[in-house]
C-alpha cells in the first residue's frame, strides 16, 4: 500500500473515534487528560490493527498450504467488532446520563471519565474496526513501521481535534454539555448496533 492509502485508511478508521470524541470532550476534561487519551487511542488503534494483520497474514499462509479458507471469517470479525463497539458507547453514554441524573460530577463524570479503566475500554472499543481492517491486510505487501506510524499520528492528531472540539463545546452548553453529551454516545452506539440488522 502506498503512503497515500495508509493515510486514507487511518482517516477512515479515525472517523468513529471523532464522533466519539466530541461529546466525551463536552465534559471539559483536562488538555493533559486530552494528551494522554490521544496516546493510548493511539496505541490501542497500532495495536488492533497489528493483531489482525499478524492473524490475516498466518491464515494467508494456512490457505496457501491446505486451502481451506472460509470467505466469511472476515465478516465475523467485522460483526463482533461493530456489536463490541456500539455495546462500549451506549455504556459510556448512560453512564454520563446517569451522572446528570444523580448530580454527581466527581466520581464517574467529568474529568475521571476519561481515565483508567473507563478510558481503556473506551479505547478498545473505538479501536475494533482497525482488527478487522488488519485482518483484511494481512494478506498485502505492507510495511507494518510505516502503518503503525502514520496510523498513531492520524489517530491521535484525530483524536486531540475531537476531544478539544468537545472540550469548547462543552464550555458553551455548560451543564447541558454532559446530557447532550450522553445522548449523542448512547444513540450513536444504539444506531451503530441496529444497523447491523440492515446490512
Amino acid at each position: 500500500m502506498s503512503l497515500l492509502e495508509l493515510v486514507v485508511l487511518s482517516m477512515a478508521l479515525g472517523t468513529d473515534l471523532f464522533s466519539v470524541a466530541v461529546p466525551i470532550g463536552m465534559q471539559r476534561i483536562r488538555r493533559r487528560i486530552i494528551f494522554i487519551a490521544a496516546i493510548v487511542f493511539a496505541v490501542f488503534h497500532i495495536i488492533m490493527i497489528l493483531i489482525g494483520y499478524h492473524a490475516g497474514h498466518w491464515l494467508g499462509g494456512f490457505v496457501e498450504h491446505y486451502g481451506t479458507y472460509h470467505a466469511d471469517n472476515p465478516v465475523i470479525v467485522s460483526y463482533v467488532a461493530h456489536v463490541t463497539g456500539a455495546l462500549v458507547l451506549m455504556a459510556l453514554g448512560a453512564q454520563m446520563l446517569w451522572c446528570v441524573v444523580k448530580g454527581d460530577e466527581e466520581s464517574l463524570c467529568g474529568p475521571r471519565s476519561l481515565e483508567g479503566m473507563t478510558l481503556l475500554a473506551i479505547a478498545a472499543g473505538v479501536s475494533v474496526d482497525a482488527l478487522a481492517a488488519g485482518f483484511s491486510m494481512g494478506m498485502m505487501d505492507v510495511n507494518l513501521w510505516i502503518l503503525s506510524l502514520v496510523l498513531g499520528i492520524v489517530i491521535f492528531s484525530i483524536a486531540v481535534a475531537g476531544l478539544g472540539l468537545g472540550r469548547r463545546i462543552g464550555r458553551f452548553l455548560g451543564d447541558k454539555a454532559g446530557l447532550i453529551g450522553g445522548l449523542v454516545l448512547f444513540i450513536l452506539g444504539a444506531h451503530l448496533l441496529v444497523s447491523l440488522f440492515y446490512e
